[in-house]
């Protein structure tokens, strides 16, 4: 079994709208603290609101992303980095690269879970990986490295909170297939 976000639906909307609108997304508040997850698996819910949508009547790729990010963002609580830890010690992550594969699109009203786990760390540095769902169909996947980052210094610096323990809860999981995927048009090799 893994945790599930215990903030609503409507206060995570809320946060991806603000983020799109020009606002930053710590203006509001999720200070909610989490154990470690059975597995260190930590997924969120999210609902596909009609904003979300493109000209192609589905889920627009920037909403993936930002729907990942929010799941980062409950990944991060849970090693104690939430927005009141951000604004106190001017410490935060960013990212440094992320890797997405659409596998199946998402629609109007349909529930989302996102699964994030830490694949990798070090003093300063996670590798991240994620899977959006509908139900059990996989929709998404995500990769992502990212640095500890001083705010007041504006650089790289050591992570002051520990991972060990939720990457730790995860080793008996498999690595998942879609880890260290690359992009590019693959060929058939053409014989002589």
């Amino acid at each position: 079994s893994s945790i599930a976000c215990q903030a609503s639906n409507a206060a995570l909307t809320r946060v991806i709208r603000v983020s799109y609108s020009g606002i930053r997304t710590n203006d509001y508040e999720v200070n909610v603290t989490f154990s470690i997850p059975d597995q260190g698996v930590v997924i969120t819910h999210y609902m596909v609101l009609p904003e979300w949508l493109d000209y192609n009547n589905h889920m627009n790729v920037a909403y993936y992303i930002a729907t990942f990010d929010l799941g980062i963002d409950a990944l991060k609580a849970v090693y104690g980095v939430n927005p009141s830890y951000i604004e106190r010690e001017q410490r935060s992550t960013v990212a440094l690269e992320a890797h997405i594969t659409y596998q199946s699109e998402a629609s109007l009203g349909e529930q989302l879970d996102v699964h994030t786990r830490v694949l990798d760390f070090d003093t300063k540095r996670t590798h991240l990986y994620q899977e959006m769902y509908r139900r059990d169909v996989l929709l998404a996947t995500q990769e992502t490295l990212s640095i500890s980052f001083d705010l007041r210094a504006r650089k790289s610096c050591a992570f002051d909170v520990t991972i060990a323990a939720l990457h730790e809860a995860q080793q008996a999981l498999p690595r998942p297939d879609w880890v260290g995927s690359s992009v590019g048009i693959r060929r058939k090799s053409r014989s002589a």
